[in-house]
């Protein structure tokens, strides 16, 4: 869905610069799981939401952008279903609440009505979160694709000092005062972020982007840009090693190698040159200053990771509260009551570690519906983006969308085992991806909309 000049009376540029502010803000301020930071980018996310909402012409939108607003209605639904109050008589009779009802009873509380959320300021953070992704993915797709790429561009250039900054924390050590969150990992690379892998995803999911530009601009005999583009994936490529994240690198790596197979350069002599010089300098890089860590990680046993520990005992939990769930942000609250005082540990659970089983304890069923929905229109969009760079069309814009396809793919399998969507910076990257993924395959006639 894009449009030249005005859509619903407003002027293209001013939605490209909200969308740009909510973009740098997220990166910038978006690195935690909670906290003043996290309230800035919500801020940040109203205008967008709002540009978003006036800027939306549902004939104009592609299938898959409108399947996705429905997605999004469906999300809210959700949301609005935990929060809104029912009768107590009726929350007793759902799985676990009745235990609830009666400690509140045994606390001298007799509610006539609750929510069916265990935690009501925890679905309200959970709800400005999903808006803020929600407002970032439909701004963008209501932009022209010329207006999408630039700010992936911006973006890119924005995880350069991120990445320069993952440097001198890496060097510095644990010592490090460039460390910005009083919890965080306290080796290698990590740079605006709370949890390094969370570091090493934003770097694994903006790299097929600099591949497919620095393609785009080989194949336009633009050898000195496609040179500044390779030189940044090396940059994002060192900065993703020098986090030591194992499932972060191993992801990361994954990605760069399906942006080398299919986004290559065409019509141009000794294509291959540059990319394979990017992946050479990236490597000697990666050997010289990341390689001792990344090998003291490999040494550890990944089986003695706590994350284990919370899906097996989160497992418990899921059975316990399907099929409405516990309500959204309370998983920290109910997963301790299943855990055995001796397994715990002086660091409490506040994600389960694997997004999957974390919406299946707090949303339950309707929970579980969204998510396969979602991927489900996931697989269908990067499948058709796929089969036209096997099939060699849409050569003029197959590069970005076969590079949102691959760039998608990182968080999502990162949450099997982690939560980066979770984090503001990565859900915003994300949603900024999603909306590549979901536009047309060409530009669609610019014509001019009255509101």
């Amino acid at each position: 869905m894009q449009w030249a000049g005005r859509a619903g009376g407003t002027p293209e540029v001013i939605a490209e610069v909200a969308a740009a502010c909510l973009l740098l803000g997220a990166m910038v301020f978006g690195g935690g799981s909670r906290g003043a930071g996290d309230a800035v980018v919500h801020l940040l996310a109203l205008p967008a939401a709002v540009l978003a909402i006036l800027r939306w012409r549902h004939a104009g939108a592609t299938r898959n952008q409108r399947l996705f607003l429905y997605w999004v209605v469906a999300a809210l639904a959700v949301f609005a279903l935990q929060l809104l109050p029912i009768p107590a008589s009726l929350f007793a009779r759902m799985p676990q609440r009745a235990a609830v009802l009666a400690d509140l009873h045994h606390a001298g509380l007799t509610p006539g009505w609750l929510p069916m959320t265990l935690d009501t300021w925890g679905s309200v953070r959970a709800l400005l979160a999903f808006a803020t992704f929600a407002a970032m993915a439909l701004l963008a797709m209501t932009l022209s694709q010329a207006a999408r790429q630039r700010l992936l561009m911006l973006a890119l250039l924005a995880a350069v000092p991120m990445a320069l900054l993952g440097y001198s924390q890496a060097a510095a050590g644990a010592n490090s005062t460039l460390r910005f969150y009083d919890y965080h990992h306290p080796m290698g690379a990590i740079g605006l972020f709370a949890n390094r892998n969370h570091y090493a995803d934003l770097m694994g999911l903006l790299l097929p982007f600099g591949f497919a530009f620095a393609a785009q601009a080989q194949s336009r005999q633009q050898r000195g840009l496609a040179a500044a583009w390779y030189a940044l994936v090396v940059i994002l490529l060192l900065a993703a090693a020098l986090s030591f994240s194992r499932a972060g690198i191993a992801l990361t790596v994954v990605a760069v190698a399906a942006s080398v197979l299919l986004l290559r350069p065409v019509g141009t002599r000794g294509r291959h040159v540059l990319p394979l010089l990017a992946l050479g300098l990236a490597a000697l890089g990666i050997a010289t200053y990341a390689w001792d860590g990344i090998v003291a990680r490999l040494a550890q046993d990944p089986l003695d990771d706590l994350r284990w520990q919370y899906v097996h005992y989160g497992m418990d939990a899921m059975r316990a509260w399907l099929p409405w769930g516990s309500g959204f942000g309370s998983f920290r609250d109910v997963y301790a009551t299943f855990e055995p005082v001796s397994a715990m540990v002086e660091v409490f659970a506040l994600h389960a570690h694997n997004d999957l089983l974390e919406v299946a304890i707090e949303a339950g069923a309707p929970g579980l519906a969204l998510i396969g929905a979602f991927l489900v229109l996931l697989f269908i969009a990067s499948f058709s983006k796929f089969r036209k760079v096997l099939h060699g069309r849409a050569e003029n814009s197959r590069t970005i969308h076969a590079a949102a396809a691959v760039a998608c793919m990182v968080p999502i399998l990162h949450s099997l085992v982690d939560y980066p969507l979770r984090t503001l910076a990565i859900a915003t990257v994300f949603a900024l991806a999603l909306s590549v993924l979901l536009a047309g395959n060409i530009e669609q006639p610019q014509r001019r909309l009255t509101a």
